[in-house]
């Protein structure tokens, strides 16, 4: 479903085309000048706005320019009267879509509104084909940079395992073994510490492991919760499962998955903390749709900013506090997902939670299976 901005000062008019488009499967909203449009595209996030071009105080062309300057920037399309066509020609060349004229014939609005969504997804498309590359390059630094990382890091654990023997044989006045006890602790978790940041580091480049244990996704989905059922039920999130029957015979990789889900479940969590505990779902599901599968992670958290939304799955991104996190965990995510043939999208609002989104090809024999009428989701909470 598009999200349509429709600005406009003429109140009628944008009350009638907006509930026009509404009818035809949009979610639309409605601003009446550029200030009250900068207002609602941040925290609605238009795909398409549809802008009058002439409004008392900040004319369309400046709000245009504003809303244009967003991370992802919408796709505008601008709304003329006969007599300022040279205005919607300077509107063309700083960046909108297209121009049409008043009175707007609403099937002429609708295919230029599709045609706009259909441009900003192709430009969305070769973001990530660029970002993938750019993942593709970070894996194979990361991978040589952890395997450099990680032999000096075993003979430090070594070597501190090899003091503490030396010391059980040793005598210290006072308590002076107990401290340099604690200072060889101290290095041993920092060392294990690192070498789970470089283990991460090298997931980073996927390798799938054909031979592994397989799974269904409502029983890898079901593994990784019943993992944290402390964490959640410390929380008091309410858990929601919606899986088709027809997916408990798909098989799917345990070890790539599991740690796919548990990235998920953990980031939704987090930000579930900061939504009061009556207000707290986290939401499971999965469908088949045109021979790919589709599994989604849904949170009623406190989401995220339009602007980092195309950050996120970069490594050592991170929207948490400094030692909650080091910004791998979405990157490793893209990368299995993307080993597999798949892609990973995110939908999010701030104050109204994130939704994940991991599409994947699935093998043909299991599509031919299950190609008949799908079956109702059954849904289950926890």
């Amino acid at each position: 479903m598009v999200r349509v901005l429709v600005v406009d000062d003429e109140r009628d008019f944008t009350n009638l085309l907006s509930e026009r488009l509404r009818t035809r499967g949009m979610e639309v909203r409605t601003a009446y000048d550029g200030q009250g449009a900068l207002a609602v595209a941040k925290v609605f996030a238009p795909e398409v706005v549809v802008l009058d071009i002439t409004m008392p105080g900040m004319s369309g062309l400046e709000t245009m320019d504003a809303l244009r300057a967003e991370k992802p920037a919408p796709e505008v399309i601008l709304l003329t009267a006969d007599t300022t066509l040279g205005t919607a020609v300077a509107g063309m060349k700083g960046g909108a879509r297209d121009y049409l004229t008043k009175p707007t014939d609403i099937n002429v609005l609708v295919a230029a509104i599709g045609e706009a969504e259909g441009r900003r997804m192709e430009n969305m498309s070769r973001q990530r084909m660029a970002e993938t590359a750019k993942l593709a390059a970070m894996g194979e630094l990361a991978t040589g940079v952890a395997h450099e990382i990680n032999n000096p890091l075993q003979v430090m654990l070594n070597e501190a395992g090899w003091i503490e023997e030396i010391l059980d044989e040793a005598v210290f006045e006072n308590n002076s073994r107990e401290q340099i006890l604690e200072s060889i602790d101290l290095i041993r978790r920092q060392g294990l510490r690192c070498k789970a940041i470089t283990s991460k580091l090298l997931t980073l480049r996927c390798a799938l492991d054909a031979k592994g244990a397989t799974a269904s996704p409502p029983g890898l989905a079901q593994d990784v919760l019943d993992a944290r059922r402390n964490r959640i039920e410390q929380m008091d999130v309410r858990v929601e499962q919606l899986w088709p029957e027809s997916l408990q015979e798909i098989r799917l990789p345990d070890s790539e998955w599991n740690q796919v889900l548990g990235n998920l479940v953990d980031n939704a969590l987090d930000a579930l903390e900061s939504t009061p505990a009556k207000e707290r779902l986290l939401r499971l599901q999965g469908s088949i749709e045109d021979a790919r599968l589709r599994i989604s992670v849904q949170d009623t958290g406190c989401g995220m900013e339009e602007h980092l939304l195309t950050r996120i799955f970069e490594p050592f991104f991170s929207t948490k506090e400094v030692g909650k996190g080091i910004g791998l965990g979405l990157a490793i995510c893209h990368g299995i997902i993307e080993a597999m043939g798949g892609s990973i999208s995110v939908r999010s609002t701030p104050g109204h939670g994130s939704t994940f989104t991991m599409t994947v090809p699935m093998a043909v024999h299991a599509h031919n299976e299950h190609n008949g009428p799908e079956e109702p989701a059954s849904a289950k909470e926890e």
